[in-house]
């Protein structure tokens, strides 16, 4: 060599860190988003036994007739399939879930 040295490089082509930074951020925002929305399952809670227990009382206090304790039977069956349209959703008894359950409940109509 002639003893010259051409400086390549000089100039800045690349992401700085603060952009590969904000740019991992919003990869992993997304990732993470996308999960939850796919693929993760959702865990609904749904208390039978007390909405039994409710139903059965007002049946045998005269509130309602056999006909109505028939009818809000099959409102259960129906409510739990509509609740449980996607295949992601896992419906379960208040009894199992300890915590962190999103609880869902019947309207009541009289």
């Amino acid at each position: 060599m002639t003893g010259k040295t051409t400086e390549k490089g000089k100039g800045h082509l690349g992401p700085s860190y603060l952009e590969i930074i904000v740019i991992a951020l919003i990869i992993a925002a997304t990732a993470v988003t996308g999960y939850d929305r796919f693929v993760a399952h959702k865990i609904y809670v749904f208390d039978l036994k007390g909405y039994l227990r409710t139903q059965n009382a007002l049946l045998l206090a005269g509130e309602i007739t056999d006909k109505q304790w028939q009818t809000r039977l099959n409102a259960i069956e129906d409510f739990l399939d509509d609740e449980a349209v996607n295949p992601r959703h896992v419906i379960l008894m208040g009894d199992i879930v300890l915590r962190n359950g999103k609880t869902v409940s019947l309207k009541e109509q009289r």
